[in-house]
């Protein structure tokens, strides 16, 4: 039971570094100018211009094609340990929920401000809206 208890932290705080590096260098980096990658970084900059106004849940909410790889990946993990998976999928949900409140009305909670630095005083800064500790680790908290 504790060997599960693990596997669930250590997925759920993999993929938030793993969301926090395709944040960093495909969202706002070198790597979004790949051909396949260059679609993903293109909606986050929709994101970022839309952030706060009435078009932002357009660009928050996931088109389908990355929520049917979310799914996939979490088939994949499944074959290996269905705990890590576990934790893989609670983080995407918990991302999710978070950056979506973030964005529509919570302005005052520590992720919330921790995130809106990223948007509005510095977008080089502040990558992993939802565990600001890896922005610490990594060197990028503003």
């Amino acid at each position: 039971m504790q060997s599960q208890i693990i596997l669930v932290l250590t997925g759920f705080f993999l993929t938030s570094i793993l969301f926090y590096l395709n944040h960093r260098f495909i969202g706002h980096g070198p790597l979004g100018k790949w051909p396949l990658l260059h679609h993903m970084k293109r909606l986050h900059m929709m994101h970022h211009r839309n952030d706060y106004n009435e078009k932002r849940n357009k660009y928050l909410i996931l088109p389908l094609w990355a929520k049917i790889a979310f799914f996939f990946v979490f088939l994949l993990l499944c074959i290996f340990s269905s705990s890590f998976a576990l934790g893989y999928i609670l983080y995407v949900f918990y991302y999710g929920w978070l950056h979506y409140k973030m964005h529509n009305g919570d302005k005052t909670g520590y992720f919330s401000r921790h995130h809106f630095i990223h948007h509005r005083k510095s977008s080089r800064h502040n990558f992993s809206g939802t565990m600001p500790f890896i922005d610490k680790i990594f060197g990028t908290k503003y």
